[in-house]
């Protein structure tokens, strides 16, 4: 349904994609093991959750279940140009999702005579807060959950979280391979911070060029910031993806 919440009951409907493997399913003792899809194409999360596809799955027996995110990968509700304008993206809610979801597994349930089977659901990231929501609010469809790095307490002038939580966790994952390289990265930060407030009247931003090998020369106090943003990206794309197995995601 693309709005579950139509009292009239008239909504339309969309295509949503998802993903069933029931190579290591025992119909007799196993559970399903749902992942709760986040933003991107429901693929990309299933090559590279190899702990759920193939260790749990196989310890447990488990029939596996990738749902696709509405309004990503193939499962957008109206032609991709227009999917995210004003007019078509009211759908887009976490309420709209989470009862795609439920909607699924009440169907994955019935197609795979599984309607006493348990489910555990998984996520990381975004996924991971939707894991979570999906246990608490429907612990009738959702027998448990493993919600993996997953904010649920981190929105915006949230007092649980302080505002440097996630630059933290950061520099604790180099630090915990080698204190000098955390101390080297958070070094090369402040001088670059520094350099930015000097100017370039010693020439430190044409020096910063050079040792940087930038492919524009550096002018502005801007072009310093998005030197420092890409550099810290870098970081953090590498620590939130430190997996404890090969992986191209992200």
């Amino acid at each position: 349904m693309l709005d579950h919440f139509d009292n009239g009951g008239a909504s339309s409907t969309f295509k949503m994609r998802y993903i069933v493997n029931a190579q290591y399913w025992d119909p007799k003792s196993g559970p399903i093991l749902f992942y709760a899809g986040n933003e991107g194409d429901v693929w990309g999360f299933y090559n590279n959750t190899g702990f759920m596809t193939e260790t749990v799955a196989k310890n447990l027996s488990g029939l596996i279940v990738f749902g696709e995110h509405r309004y990503f990968g193939e499962s957008v509700p109206f032609d991709k140009a227009v999917a995210f304008d004003s007019d078509h993206n009211k759908y887009l809610t976490l309420q709209q999702v989470m009862m795609d979801y439920v909607e699924l597994l009440k169907f994955i349930r019935y197609q795979y005579g599984a309607m006493d089977k348990p489910c555990i659901v998984f996520g990381g990231s975004y996924g991971g807060m939707l894991a979570a929501w999906l246990r608490m609010k429907f612990p009738h469809v959702f027998q448990g959950a493993l919600a993996a790095s997953a904010p649920i307490l981190y929105f915006k002038d949230a007092p649980t979280a302080p505002p440097s939580l996630f630059g933290d966790m950061i520099t604790e994952s180099f630090k915990n391979v080698s204190a000098n390289c955390s101390d080297t990265i958070k070094q090369s930060f402040t001088a670059m911070m520094d350099i930015k407030k000097r100017g370039n009247k010693d020439g430190s931003w044409d020096q910063l060029s050079t040792v940087l090998n930038t492919c524009d020369k550096i002018t502005n106090e801007t072009d310093i910031d998005n030197l420092y943003l890409h550099f810290m990206n870098g970081f953090s794309y590498m620590a939130m993806t430190n997996y404890p197995y090969p992986s191209s995601f992200l």
